[in-house]
C-alpha cells in the first residue's frame, strides 16, 4: 500500500514513497522504542508498559532484554519485540523473551513496574498503577495472564520467511502478531503508518472461531482413558497454572461433590470466570500432552440461580486421591497450601 498526495486542482495523485528510521537518522532505542513506550495505543488499544528493557531476576545477567513488557486490556502479558528495519529472527528471539516472563506472578510484576517508574524518574505507587489497569479483584491479588504471553512483533516490514514462522505458531495456539511500522516524509514531517498485518484485524474474529471449531473437532476425535496414578503425577508436574491447580486441589478434598465456578472461585480467592479460563488450559494439556479429551474430573453445565448456565465439576474419590498424593509428593498441598 502507498500514501497519496491529492492535488484538487490538478485531479491527480502523487505517491508518497516511504522511507527508514536508518535513513532519518533515527535509532531503534533512543527514538523507535522511546515513541511506543510513551504511546503503546499505537500498536494496540488498551496497553498498558510494565517495564522497558526488561532483565530482571534470573535472567539479568544473560543480556538478553525485552524491548517493551506490556499487559493488554484483558490483562495478559505482552511482549514486543521492535525493530527499526527489518530482522528475520526477531520471532525467535521473542519466543525466548516470551519464555523468560512465563508464570509472571502479579509481585514480580509490581517489581519490574517499580523499577521502571524509578528508571524513568515517574512518580506514582507501582502496585496501585497495576491494580488500576487489572480492574477490581474483590480485595484478593489481582492475577496476570502470563502463562502464555502475547507476542507483538514491530517493524518496517517481514520477510516471508518470518511470516510464514508466525503464520504457523498462530495454528499452533501462540498468539503472536506482526505490527507493520512505516515511515514517511510529508512536507517536512515524519509521519508513521502503524498497521496490524498478521493477522489482518477484519480476519481475525472468523480465525479464531475456525481454531477453536477445529480445536474442539480434534478433541472429539480423541479417546476417553482412565487416569492412572502414573497419568495423575504427570499432571501434577505439566500444569502450571496456579489457578487450575487450586481449582483441582478443591475437587480433590470433596471428591463425588459437585462443585459449581463461583463456590470454587470463592474459595481459591480469584474471579469465577478464571475458573473457566485455568480449566481451558488444563484441556489443551489433556489433549496434547495425554491424547485424550476426557479430564480428571466431570464437568456438567446446569441452570444456574439467575437462568443463565454454569458449570460444575466432580471428581471422582480414586483419582481424588490419587491428586492428592501427587500434590503431596511434589511439595504441594491440595487442601488449601501451595
Amino acid at each position: 500500500m502507498a500514501l497519496y498526495r491529492v492535488d484538487e486542482s490538478a485531479g491527480s495523485l502523487t505517491a508518497i514513497e516511504p522511507t527508514t528510521l536508518p535513513d532519518e537518522g533515527k535509532r531503534e532505542r533512543g527514538d523507535l522504542q522511546r515513541w511506543l513506550r510513551d504511546h503503546p495505543g499505537a500498536l494496540e488499544p488498551g496497553l498498558f508498559v510494565l517495564a522497558e528493557e526488561y532483565g530482571y531476576g534470573e535472567w539479568a545477567d544473560s543480556g538478553r532484554r525485552i524491548d517493551l513488557l506490556a499487559l493488554d486490556a484483558a490483562g495478559r502479558l505482552v511482549v514486543a519485540e521492535l525493530k527499526r528495519d527489518e530482522d528475520p529472527f526477531m520471532d525467535l528471539q521473542a519466543i525466548r523473551y516470551a519464555a523468560m516472563v512465563a508464570h509472571m506472578t502479579f509481585a514480580r510484576a509490581v517489581d519490574a513496574h517499580a523499577r521502571y517508574l524509578e528508571g524513568r524518574g515517574i512518580e506514582g505507587d507501582a502496585e496501585a498503577r497495576l491494580r488500576e489497569h487489572l480492574g477490581p479483584e474483590d480485595g484478593a491479588e489481582p492475577e496476570i495472564g502470563s502463562a502464555r504471553p502475547r507476542i507483538l512483533l514491530v517493524a518496517r516490514d517481514f520477510r516471508r520467511e518470518l511470516t510464514a514462522a508466525v503464520l504457523w505458531l498462530r495454528d499452533s495456539g501462540l498468539d503472536i502478531r506482526c505490527v507493520r511500522l512505516l515511515p514517511y516524509r510529508v512536507g517536512g514531517a515524519l509521519v508513521l503508518d502503524a498497521a496490524q498485518v498478521i493477522p489482518l484485524p477484519e480476519a481475525e474474529d472468523y480465525m479464531v472461531r475456525v481454531r477453536d471449531r477445529e480445536a474442539e473437532q480434534e478433541r472429539r476425535t480423541l479417546p476417553e482413558l482412565d487416569w492412572t496414578r502414573e497419568d495423575i503425577e504427570r499432571l501434577a508436574g505439566d500444569v502450571r497454572d496456579e489457578n487450575a491447580l487450586g481449582a483441582l486441589d478443591r475437587l480433590s478434598e470433596n471428591p463425588r461433590r459437585m462443585g459449581a465456578d463461583a463456590g470454587m472461585a470463592e474459595r481459591i480467592g480469584i474471579g469465577p470466570q478464571r475458573v473457566g479460563s485455568a480449566f481451558g488450559g488444563l484441556t489443551q494439556i489433556v489433549g496434547h500432552r495425554f491424547g485424550r479429551r476426557n479430564l480428571p474430573f466431570a464437568v456438567e453445565v446446569q441452570p444456574g440461580p439467575d437462568g443463565d448456565t454454569e458449570r460444575r465439576y466432580r471428581m471422582a474419590a480414586e483419582v481424588a486421591e490419587r491428586w492428592r498424593a501427587a500434590r503431596a509428593a511434589q511439595g504441594g498441598d491440595a487442601t488449601g497450601g501451595g
